[in-house]
């Protein structure tokens, strides 16, 4: 059994490698790369660091968030040694994404050093990860109103954008109610990482030079939605979903292609770049938990 299990895990793995090099493949036949060198080689420094900064600040804030729901499970972990959980997730989401990955890893040790039962966690992580979603395709109805892109009953679209809010509460009421008195707080807190996330993204279109203000929303629109893209678990650890909504969405939405796989390539290396020193964590990971 735990042999075609492991089998099982290696075939999917391959799959998500080989749709991955796909999609990349397919990409690159599109795009200029030299194009795209030049735009990223000449964008501000001053600019991307501020929006690395930024980021940081979204991540911290995340880490926060999914403290709210750790203490209702509940599990007593202080600010510090939740960020370090937290950061060392961050390493493993990027740097082995067909792996166990980061939130795996993070019941795992809660389990095992703190005695946590495994389906408090999982609903402590999953509820995290919707919230998110959930504030994340908010903004892409609300964005959605916004761009220069005509579609039947546009006007409609007002009236959805609280729609995604209103199914989270309805579904932690009923499927997450362990975590329901969390729900206003951590929805609050997903609000802000977005939006200190799209404040990210507009450093990174002020730093490419790109000063057509009016087309902001369109490019900022593409990042939330390739957000969702990324997450969904077809492509390793999202390699190429999140450049592929991109560079379909420049099509249909009249901008540069080339400039808007910049855009996807800087954010990626913002996200790269934080997840870097979660490998002290990686070392000897029990000592999260047991030296607080």
């Amino acid at each position: 059994m735990k042999e075609k299990k492991r089998t099982a895990k290696i075939v999917q793995l391959l799959i998500k490698i080989l749709i991955s090099a796909a999609v990349l493949w397919y990409i690159f036949t599109k795009i200029d790369l030299v194009e795209i060198g030049q735009a990223m080689s000449k964008a501000n420094i001053g600019l991307l660091l501020v929006t690395l900064f930024i980021y940081i600040i979204s991540q911290v804030a995340s880490s926060y968030r999914l403290n709210i729901l750790f203490r209702l499970i509940p599990v007593e972990l202080n600010e510090f040694t939740n960020l370090k959980l937290y950061w060392l997730g961050l390493f493993y989401n990027l740097f082995l994404p067909g792996g166990v990955g980061g939130d795996g890893f993070k019941i795992y040790l809660l389990n095992h050093y703190s005695k946590v039962p495994v389906k408090r966690s999982v609903g402590a992580i999953f509820a995290d990860r919707l919230s998110g979603l959930t504030i994340i395709v908010t903004f892409i109805l609300a964005l959605l109103f916004f761009i220069d892109y005509s579609f039947p009953y546009k006007s409609f679209v007002l009236v959805t954008i609280p729609l995604p809010v209103i199914v989270f509460y309805v579904f932690m009421k009923w499927v997450l109610p362990h975590f329901i008195k969390a729900f206003s707080s951590i929805t609050l807190w997903s609000v802000f990482v977005q939006s200190v996330q799209m404040m990210s993204v507009i450093c990174i279109l002020y730093a490419l030079g790109i000063k057509e203000l009016y087309r902001y929303d369109e490019y900022l629109f593409l990042f939330f939605l390739s957000s969702v893209m990324a997450s969904v678990p077809v492509t390793l650890g999202g390699i190429g979903a999140r450049e592929f909504t991109f560079l379909m969405g420049a099509e249909y939405l009249d901008l540069q292609p080339d400039m808007a796989i910049a855009i996807s390539l800087l954010f990626f290396i913002v996200s790269v770049i934080p997840a870097i020193p979660g490998v002290l964590f990686a070392i000897k990971p029990r000592r999260i938990l047991l030296k607080r």
